[in-house]
Protein backbone atom coordinates (compact mmCIF):
# COMPACT_ATOMS: atom_id res chain seq x y z
CA UNK A 1 0.00 0.00 0.00
CA UNK A 2 2.92 2.57 1.23
CA UNK A 3 4.91 1.86 -2.93
CA UNK A 4 1.17 2.13 -4.36
CA UNK A 5 0.82 5.84 -2.19
CA UNK A 6 4.67 6.58 -3.49
CA UNK A 7 4.03 5.67 -6.68
CA UNK A 8 1.59 7.82 -7.13
CA UNK A 9 2.90 10.75 -5.30
CA UNK A 10 6.05 10.54 -7.32
CA UNK A 11 3.20 10.78 -10.65
CA UNK A 12 2.29 13.50 -9.47
CA UNK A 13 5.51 16.05 -8.94
CA UNK A 14 6.12 14.67 -12.50
CA UNK A 15 2.88 16.48 -13.67
CA UNK A 16 3.54 19.64 -11.72
CA UNK A 17 7.24 20.01 -12.79
CA UNK A 18 7.03 18.56 -16.36
CA UNK A 19 4.37 19.97 -19.07
CA UNK A 20 2.74 17.17 -20.74
CA UNK A 21 2.89 16.32 -24.56
CA UNK A 22 -0.60 15.98 -26.84
CA UNK A 23 0.04 14.74 -30.16
CA UNK A 24 3.79 14.59 -29.60
CA UNK A 25 3.62 18.47 -28.73
CA UNK A 26 5.00 20.02 -25.30
CA UNK A 27 2.83 21.94 -23.94
CA UNK A 28 4.40 25.17 -22.48
CA UNK A 29 3.24 26.60 -19.63
CA UNK A 30 1.92 30.38 -20.70
CA UNK A 31 4.28 33.50 -20.53
CA UNK A 32 3.19 36.48 -19.27
CA UNK A 33 4.00 39.82 -20.02
CA UNK A 34 2.51 43.73 -19.98
CA UNK A 35 1.29 46.97 -21.42
CA UNK A 36 0.88 50.17 -20.91
CA UNK A 37 -1.80 52.16 -20.71
CA UNK A 38 -2.32 56.51 -20.58
CA UNK A 39 -5.59 57.90 -20.98
CA UNK A 40 -6.58 61.61 -20.85
CA UNK A 41 -10.96 62.24 -20.64
CA UNK A 42 -12.75 64.51 -19.45
CA UNK A 43 -14.88 64.99 -16.02
CA UNK A 44 -18.10 64.24 -17.90
CA UNK A 45 -16.61 61.06 -19.22
CA UNK A 46 -15.85 59.69 -15.53
CA UNK A 47 -13.86 56.43 -15.07
CA UNK A 48 -13.00 53.52 -17.91
CA UNK A 49 -13.13 49.96 -17.35
CA UNK A 50 -10.34 47.98 -18.64
CA UNK A 51 -11.20 44.54 -20.59
CA UNK A 52 -8.90 41.88 -21.33
CA UNK A 53 -9.83 39.14 -23.09
CA UNK A 54 -13.35 39.55 -21.89
CA UNK A 55 -12.68 39.99 -18.40
CA UNK A 56 -12.56 43.45 -16.09
CA UNK A 57 -8.79 43.53 -15.00
CA UNK A 58 -8.66 47.15 -14.16
CA UNK A 59 -10.17 50.92 -13.80
CA UNK A 60 -8.86 54.30 -15.07
CA UNK A 61 -9.37 57.04 -13.09
CA UNK A 62 -10.97 60.65 -14.83
CA UNK A 63 -9.63 62.72 -15.98
CA UNK A 64 -6.31 60.87 -16.73
CA UNK A 65 -4.29 57.70 -15.58
CA UNK A 66 -1.13 55.59 -16.32
CA UNK A 67 -1.76 51.80 -15.69
CA UNK A 68 0.84 48.46 -16.10
CA UNK A 69 -1.27 45.69 -16.92
CA UNK A 70 0.22 42.42 -16.40
CA UNK A 71 -1.33 39.98 -18.85
CA UNK A 72 -0.65 36.61 -21.01
CA UNK A 73 1.92 36.81 -24.01
CA UNK A 74 0.44 37.08 -27.67
CA UNK A 75 -2.91 38.82 -28.97
CA UNK A 76 -4.85 40.25 -26.70
CA UNK A 77 -7.95 41.69 -26.95
CA UNK A 78 -8.18 45.11 -25.24
CA UNK A 79 -11.17 47.02 -24.89
CA UNK A 80 -11.96 50.27 -22.70
CA UNK A 81 -15.02 51.54 -21.88
CA UNK A 82 -17.40 53.34 -19.68
CA UNK A 83 -19.30 51.19 -17.06
CA UNK A 84 -22.39 49.79 -18.56
CA UNK A 85 -21.68 51.03 -22.12
CA UNK A 86 -19.29 47.76 -23.13
CA UNK A 87 -21.32 47.53 -26.76
CA UNK A 88 -19.86 51.23 -27.47
CA UNK A 89 -15.96 51.16 -26.28
CA UNK A 90 -14.05 54.16 -26.34
CA UNK A 91 -11.19 51.49 -27.59
CA UNK A 92 -11.60 48.01 -29.44
CA UNK A 93 -8.13 46.71 -30.47
CA UNK A 94 -5.65 43.96 -30.61
CA UNK A 95 -2.58 44.10 -28.99
CA UNK A 96 0.04 41.32 -29.42
CA UNK A 97 2.18 41.18 -25.82
CA UNK A 98 5.70 40.21 -26.28
CA UNK A 99 8.45 40.32 -23.80
CA UNK A 100 8.85 44.76 -24.40
CA UNK A 101 6.27 46.06 -22.61
CA UNK A 102 3.14 47.43 -25.21
CA UNK A 103 2.18 50.70 -25.13
CA UNK A 104 -1.59 52.35 -25.38
CA UNK A 105 -2.23 55.47 -25.38
CA UNK A 106 -5.73 57.39 -25.70
CA UNK A 107 -7.58 60.93 -25.45
CA UNK A 108 -11.26 60.80 -25.22
CA UNK A 109 -13.99 63.76 -24.78
CA UNK A 110 -16.89 62.23 -25.48
CA UNK A 111 -17.65 63.45 -28.95
CA UNK A 112 -13.64 63.41 -29.29
CA UNK A 113 -11.72 60.20 -29.66
CA UNK A 114 -7.77 60.02 -30.51
CA UNK A 115 -5.78 56.92 -30.29
CA UNK A 116 -2.20 57.68 -29.93
CA UNK A 117 -0.13 60.98 -29.36
CA UNK A 118 2.54 61.00 -26.05
CA UNK A 119 6.26 60.51 -26.32
CA UNK A 120 6.44 56.76 -28.58
CA UNK A 121 10.48 57.01 -28.86
CA UNK A 122 10.88 56.92 -32.32
CA UNK A 123 12.76 60.15 -32.25
CA UNK A 124 14.88 62.23 -29.59
CA UNK A 125 15.31 66.01 -29.62
CA UNK A 126 18.72 67.36 -29.26
CA UNK A 127 19.90 68.05 -26.34
CA UNK A 128 18.54 70.69 -24.64
CA UNK A 129 16.03 70.90 -27.04
CA UNK A 130 12.32 69.91 -26.69
CA UNK A 131 9.55 68.05 -28.92
CA UNK A 132 5.60 69.51 -29.19
CA UNK A 133 2.85 68.31 -30.83
CA UNK A 134 -0.66 69.41 -31.45
CA UNK A 135 -4.32 68.38 -31.63
CA UNK A 136 -7.59 70.58 -32.30
CA UNK A 137 -10.07 69.78 -29.44
CA UNK A 138 -12.55 72.77 -30.23
CA UNK A 139 -15.46 72.28 -31.74
CA UNK A 140 -15.84 76.27 -32.59
CA UNK A 141 -12.93 75.85 -34.73
CA UNK A 142 -12.45 74.23 -38.21
CA UNK A 143 -11.79 70.82 -38.67
CA UNK A 144 -7.96 71.56 -39.16
CA UNK A 145 -5.94 74.44 -38.81
CA UNK A 146 -2.58 75.81 -39.53
CA UNK A 147 -0.54 77.44 -37.02
CA UNK A 148 2.52 79.70 -36.72
CA UNK A 149 4.46 80.00 -33.14
CA UNK A 150 6.36 83.24 -31.79
CA UNK A 151 8.81 84.42 -29.43
CA UNK A 152 7.34 87.55 -28.01
CA UNK A 153 10.67 90.12 -26.51
CA UNK A 154 11.42 93.54 -25.76
CA UNK A 155 15.13 94.77 -26.45
CA UNK A 156 16.82 97.40 -24.20
CA UNK A 157 15.45 100.07 -25.42
CA UNK A 158 11.93 98.99 -24.72
CA UNK A 159 10.94 98.42 -28.21
CA UNK A 160 8.60 95.00 -28.78
CA UNK A 161 9.08 92.61 -31.31
CA UNK A 162 7.31 89.58 -32.04
CA UNK A 163 9.99 87.07 -34.15
CA UNK A 164 8.39 83.67 -36.12
CA UNK A 165 10.30 80.68 -34.87
CA UNK A 166 8.21 78.23 -37.13
CA UNK A 167 4.94 76.92 -38.60
CA UNK A 168 2.86 73.75 -38.10
CA UNK A 169 0.39 72.41 -40.72
CA UNK A 170 -2.94 69.96 -40.39
CA UNK A 171 -3.41 70.33 -37.04
CA UNK A 172 -6.67 68.26 -37.11
CA UNK A 173 -9.24 66.44 -34.51
CA UNK A 174 -8.38 63.04 -35.72
CA UNK A 175 -4.83 62.50 -34.42
CA UNK A 176 -1.59 64.67 -33.19
CA UNK A 177 0.70 66.42 -35.32
CA UNK A 178 4.19 64.67 -35.92
CA UNK A 179 6.55 66.15 -33.38
CA UNK A 180 7.89 69.69 -34.02
CA UNK A 181 11.53 70.22 -32.29
CA UNK A 182 11.98 73.56 -30.48
CA UNK A 183 15.10 74.74 -28.84
CA UNK A 184 14.78 77.07 -25.71
CA UNK A 185 13.55 80.66 -26.52
CA UNK A 186 16.34 82.80 -27.39
CA UNK A 187 15.30 85.48 -24.92
CA UNK A 188 14.23 84.06 -22.25
CA UNK A 189 16.37 87.02 -20.04
CA UNK A 190 14.12 89.32 -21.02
CA UNK A 191 11.66 87.65 -18.85
CA UNK A 192 9.17 85.69 -21.21
CA UNK A 193 11.09 82.24 -21.53
CA UNK A 194 8.09 81.02 -23.49
CA UNK A 195 6.58 80.90 -27.46
CA UNK A 196 3.06 82.07 -28.77
CA UNK A 197 0.99 81.11 -31.37
CA UNK A 198 -1.05 82.11 -34.26
CA UNK A 199 -3.86 80.23 -35.46
CA UNK A 200 -4.88 79.74 -39.39
CA UNK A 201 -8.40 77.89 -41.09
CA UNK A 202 -6.06 75.84 -43.30
CA UNK A 203 -8.94 76.24 -46.11
CA UNK A 204 -8.59 79.49 -46.41
CA UNK A 205 -5.71 80.89 -44.41
CA UNK A 206 -8.11 83.03 -42.22
CA UNK A 207 -6.67 84.04 -38.95
CA UNK A 208 -8.79 82.76 -35.99
CA UNK A 209 -5.95 83.24 -33.05
CA UNK A 210 -3.83 86.28 -32.80
CA UNK A 211 -1.13 86.61 -31.02
CA UNK A 212 -1.26 90.22 -30.33
CA UNK A 213 -4.59 89.86 -29.06
CA UNK A 214 -4.99 86.79 -27.68
CA UNK A 215 -1.56 86.42 -26.67
CA UNK A 216 -1.70 82.50 -26.47
CA UNK A 217 1.08 80.90 -24.76
CA UNK A 218 2.27 77.00 -25.73
CA UNK A 219 2.53 75.76 -22.18
CA UNK A 220 5.64 73.62 -21.22
CA UNK A 221 4.85 73.54 -17.81
CA UNK A 222 2.08 71.54 -16.27
CA UNK A 223 1.51 73.73 -13.53
CA UNK A 224 0.11 76.66 -16.20
CA UNK A 225 3.27 78.40 -16.51
CA UNK A 226 4.81 79.61 -19.44
CA UNK A 227 8.92 78.40 -18.65
CA UNK A 228 10.00 76.56 -21.38
CA UNK A 229 11.68 73.30 -19.75
CA UNK A 230 14.85 71.31 -21.80
CA UNK A 231 14.39 67.67 -22.94
CA UNK A 232 10.26 67.50 -22.50
CA UNK A 233 8.16 66.10 -25.09
CA UNK A 234 4.93 67.85 -25.00
CA UNK A 235 1.09 66.75 -26.41
CA UNK A 236 -0.94 69.89 -26.70
CA UNK A 237 -4.78 70.30 -27.59
CA UNK A 238 -5.86 73.88 -28.84
CA UNK A 239 -9.45 74.47 -27.66
CA UNK A 240 -11.31 77.98 -25.70
CA UNK A 241 -10.85 78.27 -22.20
CA UNK A 242 -13.96 78.31 -20.68
CA UNK A 243 -13.03 81.32 -17.85
CA UNK A 244 -11.44 83.96 -20.06
CA UNK A 245 -13.27 82.88 -23.28
CA UNK A 246 -9.69 82.61 -25.46
CA UNK A 247 -7.92 80.56 -26.91
CA UNK A 248 -5.28 78.31 -25.03
CA UNK A 249 -3.02 75.11 -25.45
CA UNK A 250 -3.97 72.49 -22.98
CA UNK A 251 -1.34 69.67 -21.83
CA UNK A 252 -2.62 66.44 -22.94
CA UNK A 253 0.56 64.90 -22.29
CA UNK A 254 3.93 65.21 -20.59
CA UNK A 255 6.87 62.83 -20.86
CA UNK A 256 10.91 63.82 -19.47
CA UNK A 257 13.47 62.21 -21.47
CA UNK A 258 16.43 61.39 -19.80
Amino acid sequence: MKKIKLLFLITLISQLFFACKKDGELIEAKSYGSFNISSTTTAEVGNLLVDVDGKITDTLKAPSATKTIKTYVGKRKIKIYQPGKSGTPVVDTTLDIEGITSKLTFLYTGDLKIIGGGYDGSTKPAAGNSLVQFVNLDKSLPPVLNMKIYEIYYNEAGDYFTDEVTAVKGISRTGFTPYLELPPPKHVDDGFGGYYFEVFNAANNEKLVDILTDFPTIYFDLTGGSVFISNKVMSLGILKDPGSGTFISTVIYDTEIK
